[in-house]
């Protein structure tokens, strides 16, 4: 009994449980999509970063699955849960995070850049604070060339667990979504500190500019 509760509790079939769930409740969302360039949907025809906030990935999960791409995931102890989400719907994963292991897996993911990848990065994560994106995502951007692509998504009912330091949104089953792709964004200077700052903060202000105008188009309040 003891081995089937750990088999059950593993990381594992946690992942593919939480993944089972999502698409579960995704089947039943009146979901649109919006796409500023044709060439980064999730479909893209050419390589780029998508850069998502933390708290807002169930519905670009959802578009997104099964399209080859690659994400940064963290190394701590929930990361592998998230891992195995990720991995049943049909991402690719790098272990490495702002607080662990990031050096390497960004040196990684120049590596596959190089070869037609493209990625994705919860901006925020993985402890926060929410909406301050760290800057991994843009010295990507500035070491490749590869624009960074701001995805987000909101639904007009859902479980947001405002205690948690990311605000999480659980979409409700038979909901209006919306998944916004936004219009290219080029970190472009070079990997100088003054200057990845400089994109880092223009990229946060896009992406927060960004989800509020999803919310504010559904009728949904925007968490503080």
């Amino acid at each position: 009994m003891a081995e089937m509760t750990s088999t059950l509790t593993s990381p594992k079939s946690l992942g593919e449980l939480a993944w089972n769930a999502i698409n579960v409740i995704g089947a039943s969302i009146d979901m649109k999509e919006e796409v500023a360039d044709s060439r980064f949907s999730r479909f893209a025809s050419e390589p780029c970063i998508y850069a998502l906030w933390h708290g807002r990935i169930v519905l670009p999960i959802l578009r997104m699955r099964n399209c080859g791409i690659i994400a940064m995931v963290s190394e701590h102890r929930d990361g592998e849960i998230v891992t195995r989400t990720l991995m049943s719907a049909g991402f690719d994963t790098v272990r490495g995070s702002s607080t662990r292991g990031g050096v390497r897996a960004l040196a990684r993911m120049v590596k596959l850049a190089r070869e037609g990848n493209s990625f994705a990065f919860t901006a925020d994560g993985p402890r926060g604070p929410r909406w301050h994106l760290q800057p991994g995502t843009v010295y990507l951007a500035a070491k490749t060339g590869l624009p960074v692509i701001p995805v987000t998504g909101s639904v007009k009912r859902s479980l947001t667990f405002t205690k948690s330091w990311d605000h999480f949104q659980l979409p409700l089953p038979f909901t209006r979504g919306i998944v916004s792709f936004g219009k290219p964004y080029y970190a472009e200077g070079g990997t100088e500190a003054d200057n990845i700052e400089f994109h880092r903060a223009e990229l946060e202000r896009i992406m927060i500019d960004q989800t509020r105008d999803v919310d504010a188009r559904l009728g949904v309040n925007t968490p503080e």
